[in-house]
């Protein structure tokens, strides 16, 4: 834009003077030093200063001819683009030092207000580029620190998912020596003696062979203890499910379950019952529905949950922490969740059975 303003205001004045007449060498040489000047302050150097030789540049071609003061557009574009009214009162107060009896003073007033009016958008919205781009970067900046946060967190629960099965191992291992360990061991031993004395006193020797099997029935016992309390108390699959359907009073929930629910890892249920226990919380606060409806199909390839309920619906639904929690974890996994309220609200979770591959719901994507 600064090209053409100021190769239309050259161009206007070279052909003034043309039309005047031949050119003196003084104003030629005036108009190739103004030129000179553009170029470094276009292509090589934005300073004040040039502005300011510019302007006395101006000043002088005025003093031969009237036609430079067209010049004054030039100097009062420069100055209106860079911040601070100082440049452009001391065009102004030149202009009307030379010009005030001019018979084109207003002419020329006009035109300089234009030309001051445009380059005062042209700073505005670079400003406002510049305070986009700025925005840009701090959120481009938030977001890499985001992911730097997240990957440092799921580096953080691996280690603790690790450290913790290790010491669930030991635990084991040691409640195992503890009491079976020892227990075996030690009808190994009395058993060892039976089979030694049992030549000489057949008696004592079915004495030892009782206890041991005593011993061994209580052994058994307790590594059935053991293996219960090692056992997690509430599972998860169909049943954990069904219990979460149980405890939901609001209205009747129709829970459709397919496929083996064996083989879903553990992860996948755990995000399942958390997005089913929020997905249920938001239709009792929200929805008025009357009736929900839980499909949950498990195969080789992925997990598809969805959850719809006959509510009200809403033309206009805000992601809040609810639904922005639930589409986080089910991404986390690499899956897809979507929703939309159509007809009542509904919402479709979709998980991949094998991890990097992402899976989308083109029709109710959220």
């Amino acid at each position: 834009m600064n090209y053409i303003v100021k190769t239309v205001i050259f161009g206007f004045l070279v052909i003034e003077l043309i039309l005047g007449g031949d050119i003196p060498y003084e104003q030629l040489l005036i108009v190739m030093i103004a030129i000179v000047l553009q170029l470094i302050k276009e292509r090589y150097y934005d300073s004040i200063w040039l502005t300011i030789a510019m302007l006395l540049l101006t000043c002088a071609g005025v003093a031969m001819d009237f036609h430079f003061s067209i010049w004054f557009a030039i100097v009062f574009y420069d100055f209106m683009l860079k911040k601070g009214w100082t440049g452009p009162l001391a065009v102004l107060v030149c202009v009307v030092f030379f010009l005030t009896h001019a018979p084109q003073f207003y002419w020329l007033v006009v035109f300089i207000s234009l030309t001051g009016m445009l380059a005062y958008q042209i700073r505005r919205k670079r400003e406002e580029a510049s305070r986009f781009t700025l925005t840009l970067d701090n959120e481009r900046r938030l977001r890499y620190e985001l992911e730097q946060a997240k990957a440092q967190l799921l580096h953080a629960s691996k280690e603790i998912a690790g450290i913790t099965e290790v010491k669930e191992r030991n635990r084991i291992a040691r409640e195992i020596h503890d009491s079976v360990g020892h227990n075996l061991a030690g009808i190994f031993i009395q058993l060892q003696a039976a089979q030694k004395i049992h030549a000489k006193n057949e008696n004592k020797a079915m004495s030892i062979v009782k206890t041991s099997i005593d011993g061994l029935a209580n052994t058994i016992e307790l590594l059935r203890d053991t293996v219960h309390n090692i056992k997690p108390r509430e599972s998860l699959g169909a049943d954990y499910f069904q219990g979460i359907i149980e405890n939901y009073q609001f209205c009747p929930v129709d829970l459709q379950l397919s496929g083996d629910f064996n083989s879903v890892p553990s992860a996948h249920l755990e995000l399942l019952s958390a997005t089913i226990k929020e997905a249920l919380t938001n239709t009792a606060r929200y929805s008025q529905a009357t009736k929900v409806e839980i499909k949950i199909d498990v195969n080789m390839n992925y997990t598809r949950l969805s959850v719809k309920d006959n509510g009200i619906g809403s033309a206009n639904i805000k992601e809040g922490l609810g639904l922005s929690g639930m589409k986080e974890r089910t991404r986390n996994l690499g899956g897809s969740f979507s929703f939309h309220s159509l007809d009542g609200f509904m919402i479709v979770c979709v998980i991949p059975r094998q991890k990097g591959g992402e899976l989308f719901e083109g029709a109710y994507r959220g």
